[in-house]
Parts: C-alpha cells; sequence; structure tokens
C-alpha cells in the first residue's frame, strides 16, 4: 500500500465536497405542507410518510450534575509534561471528557477542572453539582464555592457513588484500544496528542442524556463535518505529500512520516 501511495499520491482538488452549511429551505406559513402553494385546512396529510407542521415540545429537566476523579499514572510522562488524566463525567450531555495533568497535587488538579468547567459552562451546560473523589484540597474547596456549585464527596473505598469510575473505565477502554492502533514506531511519550480525538470518537459513539437523538458531542460542541475533519486511525504512519516542483521527475510522490 505505501509503494502504490508514492506512485499515486498527488495534490487533491479543492471544493470536492463543501465544508460551507446548506441554505435553509424557504420558510413555510402555517399549516402550509413544504413544496406547496396553498395553505390546506388539515393539520395531518393524508399519507403518514409526509412531514406536517405540527411541533410538539417536551420539558426535560436540566441536573448540571457532574462527576470527575482521577485514574492512575500513565506508562510515561508526555513530552509537554503530562502523567495523569482528569476524567469528567456530564451528566445531562452523558459525555466524557478527559484533561491531561502533570501531577495530583491542588493545582494540577485546579487547572485540569477549570479547563473543564470552561468548555461545559461556555456551550450551556455549567455544573451545579459536583460529585468527587474524598481527595480535594483547599483552593479545589475555594473554586467550587467561588463557582457556586454545591459539591459532595464519595466516601472512600465507595465507588458505585461517583458515576466517574465507569466513565473512567469506558474512556480508558477506549483509549487503549486507540493505542493499541498505533504503529509500532509511534513514540508512546506523545500520547497526550491522541486524547483529543480519542474523546471526539468517544463521545460521537454516545447518545445524550436530554436528546437522544444526539450524540453527546453533538448535544455540547455541535455538528462534527467529516468533511472538513477526515478522521484516521490515531497513530497511523503517514505518506506526505511532496508537490512536483519539489521533487524531480522521477522521485516517489510522498515523504513518509
Amino acid at each position: 500500500p505505501s509503494a502504490t501511495v508514492q506512485g499515486h499520491l498527488d495534490q487533491q482538488r479543492k471544493n470536492i465536497r463543501s465544508t460551507k452549511p446548506r441554505a435553509r429551505p424557504k420558510a413555510t406559513t402555517p399549516f402550509q405542507f413544504p413544496g406547496t402553494d396553498e395553505s390546506p385546512l388539515e393539520t395531518q396529510p393524508d399519507n403518514p410518510e409526509e412531514r406536517c407542521n405540527q411541533v410538539f415540545l417536551t420539558a426535560m429537566p436540566i441536573t448540571g450534575q457532574i462527576y470527575s476523579d482521577q485514574p492512575g499514572q500513565f506508562l510515561c510522562s508526555s513530552t509537554s509534561g503530562m502523567s495523569y488524566l482528569m476524567i469528567a463525567h456530564c451528566y445531562d450531555s452523558n459525555a466524557i471528557i478527559a484533561e491531561p495533568m502533570p501531577s495530583k497535587t491542588g493545582k494540577s488538579l485546579l487547572a485540569a477542572y477549570k479547563n473543564i468547567h470552561a468548555k461545559l459552562t461556555s456551550r450551556g451546560f455549567k455544573p451545579q453539582y459536583q460529585r468527587l473523589d474524598n481527595e480535594i484540597s483547599t483552593i479545589f474547596q475555594a473554586f467550587l464555592k467561588q463557582a457556586n456549585i454545591d459539591y459532595q464527596l464519595t466516601p472512600a473505598g465507595s465507588h458505585r457513588r461517583n458515576a466517574a469510575e465507569r466513565a473512567i473505565r469506558t474512556w480508558k477502554n477506549h483509549f487503549i484500544a486507540g493505542l493499541c492502533t498505533v504503529d509500532p514506531d509511534f513514540p508512546l511519550n506523545l500520547w497526550d496528542y491522541l486524547i483529543p480525538q480519542a474523546t471526539l470518537s468517544l463521545n460521537l459513539l454516545r447518545a445524550s442524556r436530554i436528546n437522544p437523538k444526539l450524540s453527546a458531542y453533538t448535544q455540547i460542541f455541535g455538528n462534527f463535518d467529516f468533511n472538513r475533519t477526515p478522521l484516521a486511525p490515531p497513530g497511523t504512519r503517514v505518506v506526505a505529500h511532496k508537490k512536483p516542483n519539489q521533487r524531480t521527475s522521477w522521485a516517489p510522490h510522498g515523504e513518509p512520516g
């Protein structure tokens, strides 16, 4: 396969698959079916497969619950000095978010939690109730009080009280599976660079709790455009394309990377 790529790799054309949002359809008047000029009196079409303009609303309670905990130390420190992870589970969106940390000191835990708190708050999921393990620093407690977040500590040795324990297991299983797909020459000390894709692909597979028709990722971050950001297995060896003016006449079309 790599030899085939070396001989056939060319620069891709632009604008083949547009990443711009599609234009919205023309708005219709009340009780008017799309594609018709008249406004029928019946609000329900004869054919059950046709769409009507009836709208049904339901109220979904937003609890604002969030659970967080830290798994054990990773196998090695990353090039950026990260050795631990903070795993947070947002109950309403059902999303699992991972944030790397250099250590498990109070300052490191607080910095990682602030990043998670900022992501959720900026997208309408501000934490209101925090459940975490029984290890909490004074500065962590001060931040929770300052952010007006109620918190509860789980008893020592009771893992069922903290939903983050299950989230840690789910995220670690997904991340380990991704690590097993990397190239044999992939440097393990770059493991923290794989976190964003692992979090993305995992939450795309999880349904939102307040809207089961949306994924957990879509509920928080919006639709993911595969045309704009194609995905490949993490840690895959690539062949970088070399333009014709950067290579000789019979040279390979790419350089392994």
